[in-house]
């Protein structure tokens, strides 16, 4: 074949080219010995012989050097002339130049919007020196893979036993109460152990640690202050040092400020406070959370091997404790971003797909255009030109194409990340800790898109159209020269895969709006709307003082206007956070046998609960005041409760025993319905209610359901709070509904992007279409010229034409449906209430495609038809 013939000749043109260089410095170093051996044959020293050689043949070296230098100069030279054509040729051909960058534009910003938030996300490392070194701890069910929180009594031991970590954390968050000059002010506190700055790699802003000796009794008053919280009350005062910081539990001292956006995890605590281990493990309290960072030279494998061996250990040493449970070590960034890493991946795919197709489009542009050229190709070839000199200046201009668009969608994603940070403000707000933005990274990888763009879909058609047979083309046979029918073919696979892909995007946008409705539609148990909610911090250590105080609360909060009905729960629905316990049934309850604990969600709440949460009773009764600490126990249970325990379906009157508690039995006197709370996509687990009154706990969220505007009422309420306690804090104020809101966020983001991508998958792919039938209009109009000319009917002409397209159409619709089908896998863990083959959803996808496409290609096929045949044949 030619062009192999001449490839191996460029090949050995060049072989011989560097085959000549070598010689050459070969020829003038042996000159070069020769010319020192002269010299120290006169006497000249070895040194001075080289110098004097040297200078001898430096005329002989310029020459060559600048033989060397006029063939690189000549090369530039030779590309600012291609590049200056290639301008000249896009501005004298503006439509094309501009149809090409906008479809790059679009293509390349979607991409740099969507790497946008994976590079703050997923890419950029948190802010700690050795980052990839800090770990998370989390315990499991043997039977379960979901992380739950650690029990403090392991910590002592894994912190004693474990030879991976440098350094591990213990840490609880309970908020505080602070007294302030306008009252009481809920912060957002940690309780740790000491090592916690010394894991994260970071040392205070102004005065000390926590040390080993603090939380001990006599020195436990003491707090480092985060830097946050130290520049908004004390000013950013570097005299704060041992000064106190009021509460109503007495004064803390402060001797230390955290250094500034110290987080731990996402949080980022106002207050820090110690905490001793060995009370922690006396609490019995799985409500604690460990970090740590691992030795020098540890992997993460290595570390979570040594760690399950531990626990096994264990479980024969504290069963109670750990006779059905594992452990988890995660990287910290890793643990951080296990929620949104799926959606951004998923994302980033998308936009490739429309990358592509708009790729796909600019190389049947530069097909056409090539075509369009071939005259001009012809006479470059005709005059010398070199089929390499060709394929540069072809890719010259698509890379300035491609750079252009990279430009532009530059601009594009800068104005699209701006719109998209207020809506990934709750989609990603559990996944970051960097603020979204374009960066050096995200510049660099448009770049690099920008230029493999050029190269990957710049180098067919350039190869294509250089391609040209200069006799062929100047005797005027332009049409029906081999060339437009090969790159007709092609065009017709790019349109087929551009067809393909768009309706792949297609099925996958309908699936996920599908889904998103589902969810949407999910009932909650309990009803949102109108209701208030804030997070209360009961500091009173005594529990019977505690109980009074939340009664006198909620009497308190029921009397202001507008207000129906009040109540308190530990971990509010939809937020993933609820208590677990073990419990016994009546009938296993005299023996205790832990072999035998049945396992339960468990909920704390006061009365009035129900009622403000609007969860309806459906058997028995709620909890009311005659339920007191020294009255009978009593507990609640939901639906699912009954369903897995009672097949009878008869639940109230009778008793169980809960772990959690005081294991006193307890009489069951209401069933309440099912309420959502790890999230809309998990089915409501079994769960009792404990009673407040009865075991009283800290931290309780306030549920206020009001007949008015509840953020209106939210100051009356405050007030009321801070009427019965002046030193109790409030924090969270917020509705109800935002936390529903929140749940959404994240599909809801994934749907209108995908839609949103899919969408404009479909208007380049239709774009693409009907490019490909007006090409086939314009290569085709001599031959349409003389069959009307003959006789042929203008209705026939569109149908054929026409029909060629609805091929190509068909083709890319099934290898688009079937694609998605062999994707199915992927879509599974994004769709909620369908299957991934939903018929309905494939049917639409199809059906939509359908109409925009042929509407498309009616265009050009009634141009065709409407040819007069004396006009095509003149102007053939």
């Amino acid at each position: 074949m030619r062009w192999i013939t001449k490839f191996r000749l460029r090949v050995r043109s060049l072989v011989q080219r560097n085959r000549v260089n070598r010689e050459l410095d070969e020829e003038l170093q042996d000159h070069l010995e020769r010319q020192i051996e002269y010299h120290t044959a006169r006497g000249m020293s070895r040194e001075d012989a080289k110098v004097q050689a040297t200078r001898d043949l430096g005329p002989i070296a310029l020459r060559k050097e600048e033989c060397r230098d006029a063939r690189g100069l000549a090369l530039i030279d030779s590309v600012r002339q291609d590049l200056t054509y290639a301008l000249r040729a896009l501005r004298k051909s503006p439509g094309f130049a501009t149809v090409a960058i906008l479809s790059l534009a679009i293509g390349i910003g979607a991409n740099t919007t969507i790497f946008t938030l994976v590079n703050s996300v997923l890419l950029t490392p948190l802010p700690y020196p050795g980052a990839e070194r800090l770990v998370v701890l989390r315990e499991h069910k043997l039977d379960s893979p979901e992380p739950l929180n650690v029990h403090p009594l392991n910590y002592v031991q894994w912190r004693a036993q474990a030879r991976s970590f440098e350094a591990l954390a213990l840490v609880q968050m309970p908020p505080l109460n602070v007294m302030g000059k306008g009252g009481a002010e809920q912060v957002s506190r940690m309780i740790t152990t000491p090592e916690i700055f010394h894991v994260f790699g970071v040392r205070p802003a102004l005065g000390r640690e926590v040390t080993k000796d603090d939380g001990r009794p006599g020195r436990d008053h003491i707090v480092i202050l985060g830097y946050g919280f130290w520049q908004h009350w004390f000013g950013g005062d570097p005299g704060v040092l041992g000064r106190q910081l009021p509460t109503p539990d007495g004064s803390l001292t402060i001797v230390g400020v955290a250094p500034p956006g110290f987080r731990i995890g996402l949080a980022e605590p106002e207050a820090f406070t110690p905490l001793d281990e060995h009370d922690a493990a006396a609490t019995g309290s799985r409500s604690f959370e460990s970090y740590g960072r691992l030795a020098a030279g540890v992997s993460l494998e290595t570390a979570q091997a040594e760690l399950t061996t531990l626990v096994a250990a264990l479980r024969k040493v504290y069963p109670a404790v750990d006779g059905h449970m594992g452990v988890f070590v995660f990287g910290l960034h890793d643990f951080l971003v296990r929620d949104a890493r799926p959606g951004l991946r998923l994302l980033m795919a998308v936009v490739a797909v429309v990358l592509a197709i708009a790729c796909v489009n600019l190389a049947g542009l530069l097909l056409a255009r090539g075509l369009a050229r071939r005259g001009e190709f012809a006479v470059r070839v005709a005059l010398g030109a070199g089929r390499g000199r060709l394929v540069r200046q072809l890719v010259i201009e698509s890379l300035l194409l491609s750079l252009a668009g990279g430009a532009a969608g530059v601009a594009m994603a800068y104005g699209t990340t701006r719109a998209l940070v207020t809506r990934t403000a709750f989609a990603l707000a559990d996944a970051t800790t960097t603020p979204i933005h374009l960066d050096a990274r995200v510049l660099l990888f448009t770049l690099v898109v920008s230029t493999a763009t050029a190269l990957a879909f710049g180098l067919l058609p350039a190869w294509q159209a250089s391609h040209v047979d200069p006799q062929s083309v100047l005797r005027d046979e332009t049409r029906r020269a081999t060339g437009g029918r090969r790159q007709f073919r092609v065009r017709e696979i790019l349109v087929i895969a551009e067809v393909a892909l768009a309706v792949v995007l297609l099925v996958g946008a309908g699936l996920l709006i599908r889904s998103l409705n589902n969810l949407g539609r999910v009932k909650l148990g309990f009803e949102p709307t109108g209701t208030l909610t804030m997070q209360l911090f009961l500091g009173v250590k005594r529990p019977e003082a505690r109980i009074a105080l939340l009664d006198q609360i909620l009497d308190r909060v029921a009397s202001v206007p507008g207000v129906q009905a009040a109540g308190t729960i530990q971990f509010l629905p939809l937020r993933g956070m609820n208590c677990g316990t073990g419990f016994w049934l009546e009938e296993q309850a005299a023996r205790r046998d832990s072999s035998q604990t049945l396992a339960t969600g468990c909920s704390l709440v006061s009365r009035g609960y129900f009622a403000a949460m609007g969860i309806p009773v459906l058997v028995g009764r709620a909890f009311d005041r005659q339920d007191r600490m020294e009255s009978p126990r009593v507990v609640i249970v939901n639906e699912a409760f009954v369903r897995r325990y009672y097949r009878d379906g008869r639940a109230v009157g009778r008793r169980i025993v809960v772990q959690w508690s005081d294991e006193v039995p307890a009489e069951i006197v209401g069933v309440v319905g099912d309420v959502r709370h790890n999230g809309l996509t998990t089915d409501p687990s079994p769960t009792v209610f404990l009673l407040h009154a009865q075991a009283p706990g800290y931290i309780t969220n306030l549920v206020v359901r009001t007949s008015a505007n509840p953020l209106m009422q939210s100051g009356a309420i405050v007030r009321a709070i801070h009427e019965v306690d002046p030193t109790q804090g409030v924090s969270g104020v917020g509705l109800l509904e935002q936390d529903v809101e929140k749940v959404l966020a994240r599909p809801r983001l994934q749907a209108g992007l995908v839609t949103s991508f899919a969408v404009i998958a479909v208007v380049l792919a239709v774009i693409g279409l009907y490019g490909l039938v007006a090409y086939v209009v314009r290569l085709r109009t001599h031959e349409i010229g003389i069959r009307l000319a003959v006789g042929a009917t203008r209705e026939r002409i569109f149908a054929e034409l026409f029909a060629s397209g609805v091929r190509l159409v068909v083709f890319g619709l099934v290898a688009g449906l079937v694609t998605a089908v062999a994707l199915r896998s992927i879509a599974s863990r994004f769709v909620f209430g369908i299957t991934t083959t939903d018929p309905l959803t494939y049917v639409a996808a199809a059906l939509t495609f359908l109409v925009m496409a042929f509407a498309a290609m009616v265009v050009p096929a009634r141009r065709a038809a409407q040819v007069e045949p004396i006009t095509a044949l003149h102007l053939e």
